[in-house]
């Protein structure tokens, strides 16, 4: 049924065979025309089922265990002897497969997972753990970087008036436009509530930075809407608690300032980091 130089050649491919089809595709092309069709089935709970054939398939012949792998049964016509070893490499070789394709899958799953933690659910954006995260990054590169924050002023009376739905559109579409503008300059997250943060590394120049985020990150398309923004870079603060706060205060410092109507005070648009 086999001759020697094909059956060598049989059993290893078979060893390094890429998917369940290639198996059954090659018993059929390389046993020189002695099986002229072979159909896999899998066991699982007392019921067979079909997991796929190779050639001629009018005819089949009847399951058999496969040696190693009891889970797969192999069937092959015409009904004559298959060696042994070449049912146990292909039962082994689909048990291998089989724990390949577990290892993605559990590898999938956790990709997901690591995403869903560090992604806000409603925006898509990075969340405060991912910012916290790349925040740390930054500190043990020894990195310069700048803190933006972003508090959106006319959100609540938005929410009140036009619900949270509408709400939820605004936020989702702001932070397409902070992601947007700022592409590869910075990184965007998203807080929680109305609370966006933009963080740069390596910034090149700082004013042009203040320059540029003080006019990009407001809200364009909706009136009655606009953006208190602080800023603080690492060089400013000893460490980084002390970034966050000031970026924070300067914040609120301009959010009173829009408040009264006063816009941006003058002492904060002159400010340059020092």
């Amino acid at each position: 049924m086999w001759s020697a130089g094909n059956y060598e050649t049989l059993l290893l491919a078979l060893a390094t065979a890429s998917s369940h089809q290639y198996l059954l595709d090659l018993l059929v092309q390389e046993s020189e025309k002695a099986l002229t069709g072979v159909t896999l089935w899998r066991q699982e709970g007392g019921t067979l089922t079909l997991q796929g054939w190779s050639g001629s398939n009018e005819e089949e012949g009847t399951p058999v265990p496969l040696p190693g792998a009891p889970v797969y049964l192999l069937a092959w016509t015409p009904n004559t002897p298959l060696p042994a070893s070449v049912q146990a490499v292909v039962g082994l070789r689909l048990l291998y497969l089989d724990a390949l394709n577990e290892k993605l899958h559990l590898k999938n799953q956790l990709t997901g997972l690591q995403h869903a933690v560090f992604t806000d659910p409603l925006t898509g954006l990075d969340n405060r753990r991912a910012f916290e995260t790349h925040l740390e990054e930054a500190e043990t590169a020894l990195e310069d970087f700048v803190v933006v924050f972003i508090d959106l002023n006319g959100f609540k009376a938005l929410n009140d008036e036009h619900g949270h739905a509408l709400g939820d559109s605004f936020l989702r579409g702001y932070g397409v436009w902070l992601s947007r503008v700022t592409r590869d300059r910075a990184h965007v997250y998203r807080l929680g509530g109305d609370e966006f943060v933009v963080m740069a590394r390596a910034v090149l120049s700082p004013e042009t930075f203040s320059v540029w985020a003080l006019e990009r990150l407001q809200v364009p398309f909706i009136e009655g809407m606009s953006a208190a923004i602080g800023m603080a870079w690492r060089h400013e603060c000893e460490d980084v608690p002390a970034v966050l706060r000031l970026a924070d205060e300067r914040m609120y410092t301009l959010k009173e300032s829009q408040r009264s109507g006063a816009g941006i005070p003058r002492r904060w648009r002159e400010l340059k980091p020092g």
